[in-house]
């Protein structure tokens, strides 16, 4: 799949994500565990001192936020045994490239919105400011060791190699519509979520989004610059 992405500028300082909410978390149940608000410090130091091992269900409304703390997060995440993901408003940016991947069923709260605009890579780095490169590089080379351990594709990434910094080859299929320089995100269908996450049941979210595609809120996702995956799927290419 060869196209444009926009690549905000959030990506300077690390982050992935949309307007920021500082993060927040809450062991409801001894199986019911809650995230909500920024992929931040705050969130990582909770998760970190609240999630129990019992937990089999996240409850999550996450906008995305910093990658490394994402990371962090999704790392504890990973030892949960056959997790539940409930988004109960969005799962965006960071919250769904290291989130949705610990997860085995994906289930829809209000509402279950995931919008991807990939993760750090060389197109990210090559339009960073000079100070910021370093940590970009490390940052990206962390994201790939952590992409093959929990076996994330690069297309679910949107990745982009040194080589090809324009196009993302690990991805084939059409989107929904043309992409233009404006689009902010990319909303995840099933195709695109059950060939990059094979091991996630979506057969819920399916259902719900089925319902939503309508042709008036298709047309405001596209004046909104948000554009559905339509056919993308991860082709099988590897790290």
């Amino acid at each position: 799949m060869r196209g444009r992405r926009t690549l905000l500028l959030a990506l300077a300082l690390l982050t992935l994500g949309g307007v920021a909410h500082a993060g927040t978390c809450e062991q409801r149940s001894p199986t019911v565990f809650a995230l909500n608000g920024s992929t931040d410090q705050a969130l990582a130091d909770c998760v970190a001192a609240k999630l129990k091992p019992t937990t089999t269900e996240l409850v999550v409304d996450s906008e995305g936020g910093n990658v490394d703390r994402a990371m962090d997060i999704a790392e504890r995440l990973s030892a949960l045994n056959d997790l539940t993901i409930r988004i109960d408003g969005q799962c965006s940016s960071s919250c769904g490239n290291y989130f949705l991947p610990m997860g085995r069923k994906l289930l829809v709260g209000k509402l279950a919105i995931i919008n991807l605009h990939g993760g750090v890579d060389a197109g990210v780095i090559l339009k960073a400011a000079p100070q910021d490169r370093a940590r970009l590089q490390a940052t990206a080379a962390r994201q790939v060791a952590f992409a093959r351990k929990h076996g994330i594709p690069p297309g679910w990434l949107f990745y982009h190699t040194a080589v090809a910094p324009t196009r993302v080859d690990a991805l084939d299929g059409a989107f929904r519509w043309k992409l233009s320089p404006d689009d902010k995100y990319y909303l995840a269908e099933t195709p695109m979520l059950r060939s990059c996450l094979p091991g996630l049941d979506v057969s819920a979210y399916d259902a719900w989004l089925k319902t939503q595609m309508t042709a008036e809120r298709l047309a405001r996702l596209k004046k909104s610059g948000v554009v559905p995956t339509g056919t993308i799927v991860c082709n099988g290419q590897g790290w």
